[in-house]
């Protein structure tokens, strides 16, 4: 009896020994699988950064040579001929000749007299070509909104014609009456304008009708009076 129970407890020590040494086999395994993963793991990674990783090769940049521009006028750069390089000076603009050898001017200082206010009136600028070339009418610049130039500009007129130009005026502010005087340039091509003028005196006009008179009203006809 006492070598069996001697048998069952060896066997049970050996039996607990043995679990506990497959026990710390699985646990050695498990660490091992673990450590293997991670590494694994770390490698993948350490792979993958690699793989992503560009190496650039920063090569050095010459020496730019940096200098100071000469600040060039503008006048210089159009002055410069395109072969020599020197300083060209600028033909001088022609001389206007002057329009008082070359043409009569007709009522170039106007008076309108006394005009209505209100009411716009007009009158006939003529210029007559005493040179011995054509000339031409290329403008007429009224100096305020309130004259009207009429006339066709670009007219060509030979020696010995005559070319008219009508103004117009606005008559002033209706109901006003007060003295006006106006100014108009007109340029014929290569000669000095001409400033020509008119003037006059506006009167007022009355907005209401005269006042009926009684005395004239009582009055019957000649030929009722006989009947």
């Amino acid at each position: 009896m006492k070598k069996l129970l001697f048998v069952s407890a060896a066997f049970l020590i050996a039996a607990t020994s043995f679990s506990q040494t497959e026990k710390k086999k699985v646990e050695t395994k498990t660490a091992e699988v673990k450590t293997t993963v991670k590494k694994d793991v770390k490698k993948a990674t350490v792979k993958k950064d690699v793989k992503t990783t560009k190496s650039i090769d920063v090569k050095a940049l010459p020496a730019v040579e940096t200098r100071e521009l000469e600040a060039v006028k503008p006048a210089q750069l159009e002055d410069v001929a395109p072969n020599n390089g020197q300083l060209v000076t600028p033909p001088p603009a022609p001389a206007l000749m002057d329009n008082s050898k070359a043409f009569e001017f007709k009522n170039d200082a106007f008076d309108f007299g006394k005009i209505a206010a209100g009411k716009p009136a007009k009158y006939d600028l003529f210029i007559k070509n005493i040179s011995k070339e054509t000339a031409e009418l290329t403008l007429v610049q009224p100096g305020c909104g309130c004259t009207t130039p009429e006339y066709k500009q670009g007219e060509k007129f030979a020696p010995g014609e005559t070319v008219k130009v009508t103004l117009g005026y606005n008559g002033g502010a209706p109901g006003n009456g007060s003295p006006f005087s106006k100014s108009v340039t007109v340029t014929l091509k290569g000669y000095s304008p001409k400033v020509v003028s008119f003037r006059g005196e506006t009167y007022a006009v009355p907005t209401e009708s005269a006042p009926a008179n009684k005395t004239m009203e009582g009055l019957k006809p000649a030929e009722e009076a006989k009947h």
